[in-house]
């Protein structure tokens, strides 16, 4: 990959992961490579921009979101964290697809009351 293709790359995440897209609900999985086999795939959720960052790739992203254990998943509305499901002792997501799908349900829900 070419440098300038590189640093594209990076500011896209970075972006993302300081929640520009106005309007729009972004979903961000941190998780580590030293964890790969409890990685969560949020690319079948609906309505929303998602994302997947390796915290050893993104250290700034680790600190900036607190992110203090692996798998953690972020939901964001309009930049604004809403809510964050966090892996247990054993480094493993105890809430499912449906759970985060329901949060982002609820978020749009809410812009029509």
């Amino acid at each position: 990959m070419k440098v300038g293709q590189t640093l594209l790359l990076v500011i896209g995440f970075l972006l993302l992961a300081i929640g520009t897209s106005i309007g729009q609900v972004s979903v961000i999985h941190f998780n580590s490579d030293w964890n790969s086999d409890n990685n969560f795939n949020i690319s079948t959720l609906k309505d929303c921009e998602t994302k997947n960052i390796t915290i050893c790739d993104y250290p700034e992203l680790q600190e900036k979101h607190n992110i203090v254990s692996v798998p953690t998943i972020i939901v964001f509305d309009e930049g604004e964290e809403i809510k964050r499901f966090q892996a247990n002792i054993m480094m493993q997501l105890t809430c499912e697809l449906k759970d985060i799908q329901k949060v982002i349900n609820k978020l749009y829900l809410k812009r029509f009351e």
